[in-house]
């Protein structure tokens, strides 16, 4: 396949940076990536990884003829970093993200950038509680779900050409607005780790020794409760109205098991498992 940009520079280079590199890289889709970071053990160890070419550690020493800047930093500093490598980018560089939220950050970058330097807000909804450069795999976005989230200012050219590259390392790209995204991943994601910090939070409160004594289940429901605080804390506040409301409707749910419990009634208890394995088995027949 045909190099899709000509230097690419990877402000992040973690699990999703990292990867994304990795899988341009082998599928041919850019000729150059260059990493930048503030730690720059994790650049090396991207180095010697061979998903990047080379590395700088200051804003300022952005490559020349940068043709395509990922941001890949928690989202709240993704808009202050843009800022920071504005007056370095050459005019027709696409400027991209990796986060999980997007009505900020979309806002944010368009007041931002001029209109020569585009934005393309993106979310690959891919990876794991693991975190930095030595996480990083090819593969990692192969049938993922891809989330693009243009605006009526985003350049259709722009807009292809990112589309294009997430399919090119085998994502499977959908287009929303901002706020649809932010809305579907405050249930699908993000009240997801909130529950799995508040488990692992309050098994440890009871007893220290739950969480190395449990089965698969537990396991499985607090994996990514591994995952960065940092990372995880900005995404909470960035979407805090979505996150809050799918929270108190979670917590509502929880309420309603707990009083048929309480109260004994088999029956109504039934019902709400009952509810529960069907809209699991029909999202299956979905998917």
């Amino acid at each position: 396949m045909a190099a899709m940009f000509r230097k690419m520079v990877i402000a992040g280079v973690g699990l999703i940076g990292g990867s994304m590199a990795l899988a341009m890289r082998e599928r041919g889709l850019v000729e150059e990536v260059v990493g930048y970071g503030r730690g720059e053990k994790n650049l090396r160890v991207a180095l010697k990884k061979g998903m990047i070419d080379g590395y700088f550690l200051r804003a300022e020493e952005i490559p020349n003829r940068t043709d395509f800047l990922v941001l890949g930093t928690p989202v709240q500093s993704t808009a202050p970093l843009a800022e920071e490598f504005l007056p370095h980018l050459e005019q027709g560089c696409i400027v991209s993200d990796v986060g999980s939220v997007k009505a900020m950050i979309v806002r944010d970058m368009e007041k931002i950038l001029p209109r020569t330097i585009p934005f393309v807000g993106a979310h690959p909804i891919a990876g794991s509680e693991r975190a930095g450069a030595a996480a990083a795999n090819a593969e990692l976005f192969v049938g993922a779900r891809c989330i693009v989230t243009p605006t009526a200012r985003t350049p259709p050219q722009a807009l292809a050409r990112v589309r294009a590259l997430w399919e090119g390392v085998g994502a499977r790209v959908e287009v929303m607005t901002p706020a649809a995204h932010d809305r579907t991943l405050a249930w699908t994601s993000h009240l997801v780790h909130a529950l799995a910090y508040a488990l692992v939070r309050g098994l440890d409160a009871a007893d220290p020794t739950l969480l190395a004594g449990g089965g698969p289940s537990l396991r499985d429901a607090t994996r990514v409760a591994a995952s960065p605080a940092e990372l995880w804390r900005d995404i909470f506040l960035d979407n805090a109205d979505a996150v809050g409301d799918a929270i108190g409707h979670f917590a509502g749910e929880l309420a309603r098991l707990r009083d048929a419990i309480a109260a004994g009634d088999a029956t109504a208890l039934q019902a709400l498992l009952d509810a529960a394995v069907l809209a699991k088995r029909r999202s299956e027949n979905l998917s």
